[in-house]
């Protein structure tokens, strides 16, 4: 149930832009192996007075998602997001900036309003 929000500079075609965000949601599926239907992404453009990252930064991955997750199964998930982007020449690997956010899940406000600690995810965190 991850959050994923892509920002970047204005200027890419519709396709290009429709993959990136396939290619990132697919990495993110596999590297925290989740159900193929889990998904929630989003990407924002802006002009390029409104996008400043320090060179050679021109994409920003930003992936909120619940605490548990080991080092190396984020490490994995890194690789895998700049693996896919740059294996169909959308980004060199260089170019992409990811962070993450995890938040407990009691802070999650999902299923009519029950915090995610009380649901049944159907997928394992602690991997």
């Amino acid at each position: 149930m991850p959050l994923i929000k892509i920002e970047l500079i204005k200027g890419l075609e519709k396709e290009s832009i429709i993959k990136i965000m396939s290619l990132v949601m697919d990495a993110v599926v596999e590297s925290l192996k989740l159900r193929d239907d889990d998904r929630n992404i989003r990407l924002s453009e802006y002009e390029s007075d409104f996008f400043n990252m320090k060179s050679p930064y021109k994409v920003l991955i930003e992936i909120t998602m619940f605490k548990g997750r080991t080092k190396e199964t984020k490490k994995l998930l890194y690789q895998n997001i700049v693996n896919s982007l740059f294996i169909n020449k959308l980004y060199n690997k260089d170019e992409i900036f990811i962070v993450l956010n995890e938040q407990v899940l009691e802070n999650w406000g999902v299923r009519g309003g029950l915090p995610a600690d009380e649901i049944e995810l159907n997928f394992n965190v602690n991997i």
